[in-house]
């Protein structure tokens, strides 16, 4: 029987939001402990989830730290960050004997004074564990830093966007651990950082050149040799140096690992105008769900997108449905828990004027003054039905949902990008027979919704996730950056 530490640390951070990342950020999506940790990951598809499958198929021990997942937002807290890599420190210290630890961060984690989140936690717990494998599991949305590689063994990327394969990486992950653990095989890395950091629509892997690019690095006929590959699109909404696209690849000798990286660096530089996006604003958007045929039309609401640490409370694409008199539609979600209190103080049923959205800063418009009837007051907690971390819980905190005009808009008192059908389901509204779906999120949401969905039209108003990346004043990046340049 073999031992193997286990845990999770996962905050993608826009720096550009005021909004900080504090412990109960956390504890409103998932904060676990000790053997919590366990309950919380078993059965379900995401990166802990596919460890925990491994370990035990095996008859192996496992030794749970802790598990902190928050919404995208501003920099995580100082005690919020220290709190979490102490509980995992702890962990680790206890179990120095491990054979290996696997961890499922995500690598676009900032702190207060930290850049490189992931790198800092990684070097702390190689002080205590000084020799043994470390296999890390990363969102695909990552800046890889040189703490990153030095410290961990293997760095596993995310294959897909929507992140659908999230288990399956955990699955990777623990039985690349036991293999190098066992002396089997051990990874050489060669790494590729080309100056290209895409608007993350774009870097989706169903159409476009980064699913051509996901194609050949996954081909069937790359040289035996190679063990991993990973594409990281990087994340653009932080001011970080290390912000940008990467090209990782692990194999059991460096020459394989080198041509390897430069091919698909090749491919990538001399195709990279296809990262170039031509934005369509609210009202053509609008227009567009409202004169289709084909229903039900989702409305990606992609600039406040709070999957990439926008506000989650702008209401331009609600405002321009009502100013067209659209009725069948419905929207999820916008954060205003002061209207959720409001709503229920009001009860359902009742009447009540409402200054709804536009509450968190000024970059995401305008509020939307008007009168609204209560629908329904639900506590806001589902679970996840879909192909993206299908069974695990949700929570948009307490919810309500508001009748203004024949539109029913889901407002929430946590942010959470909408990217699962039961989002509209435990709140009473069906969406397979609503006409127009407007969704606060990117890219996820096309992973449930596509089996729904008719048409998909990309919004793009004012938010902090907005594709036109030259609108954010990069400090620190590397230049000049495409498409940024």
């Amino acid at each position: 029987m073999m031992k193997w530490i286990i845990g999770a640390f996962s905050h993608e951070t826009n720096n550009f939001s005021m909004v900080p990342t504090d412990l109960d950020a956390f504890s409103a999506q998932a904060y676990k402990t000790g053997d919590e940790v366990i309950e919380w990951a078993r059965g379900t598809k995401t990166p802990v989830g596919g460890f925990i499958d491994i370990i035990e198929a095996r008859g192996d021990r496992m030794v749970p730290t802790a598990a902190a997942t928050a919404t995208p937002s501003g920099p995580v807290t100082r005690d919020a960050y220290e709190t979490v890599t102490q509980t995992i420190l702890d962990g680790v210290s206890r179990n120095r004997d491990a054979d290996g630890i696997l961890l499922a961060l995500h690598g676009a984690m900032m702190a207060e004074g930290i850049d490189d989140g992931e790198g800092y936690l990684l070097e702390k717990i190689r002080e205590i564990y000084k020799s043994g494998p470390i296999v890390v599991v990363l969102d695909l949305h990552s800046h890889v830093t040189h703490k990153m590689l030095t410290h961990a063994t293997m760095l596993i990327g995310y294959h897909t966007y929507p992140h659908t394969d999230t288990y399956e990486r955990g699955v990777e992950a623990a039985r690349y651990i036991s293999r190098i653990a066992g002396g089997e095989i051990s990874p050489v890395y060669a790494v590729e950082q080309p100056l290209i950091l895409p608007p993350c629509c774009t870097c989706n892997t169903q159409f476009g050149l980064y699913k051509s690019l996901w194609e050949e690095a996954l081909r069937v006929d790359r040289p035996a040799e190679i063990l991993s590959t990973s594409l990281f699109a990087g994340f653009p909404y932080a001011d970080q140096p290390d912000a940008g696209f990467t090209i990782l690849c692990y194999a059991t000798n460096p020459a394989t690992a080198k041509n390897e990286t430069d091919h698909l660096t090749k491919i990538l530089e001399e195709r990279r105008e296809e990262f170039l996006y031509t934005p369509t604003p609210v009202a053509d958007a609008v227009e567009q769900a409202i004169l289709s045929i084909k229903k039900p039309v989702v409305i990606s609401d992609m600039s406040d997108n709070p999957g990439g640490g926008s506000a989650n409370d702008s209401v331009e694409i609600l405002k321009e449905l009502l100013r067209r008199g659209e009725k069948d539609a419905a929207v999820a979600t916008i954060y205003d828990p002061e209207t959720v209190e409001a709503a229920k103080g009001a009860g359902v049923g009742n009447h009540l004027e409402i200054r709804l959205g536009a509450k968190t800063d000024n970059l995401h418009g305008s509020p939307l003054e008007v009168g609204a009837v209560v629908e329904n007051l639900v506590d806001g907690r589902f679970h996840y039905k879909g192909p993206m971390t299908h069974g695990m819980q949700g929570n948009m905190g307490s919810a309500a949902v508001l009748n203004i005009s024949g539109i029913r808009v889901i407002v929430a008192s946590e942010r959470i990008q909408a990217r699962d059908p039961e989002m509209f389901r435990v709140c009473g509204i069906e969406p397979d027979t609503t006409g127009i779906l407007v969704v606060k999120s990117a890219v996820h949401f096309r992973a449930a919704f596509k089996d729904i969905a008719k048409e998909i039209i990309v919004a793009d108003g004012p938010g902090l996730t907005a594709s036109d990346l030259t609108l954010f004043p990069y400090q620190r990046i590397r230049r000049p950056m495409f498409p940024i340049d």
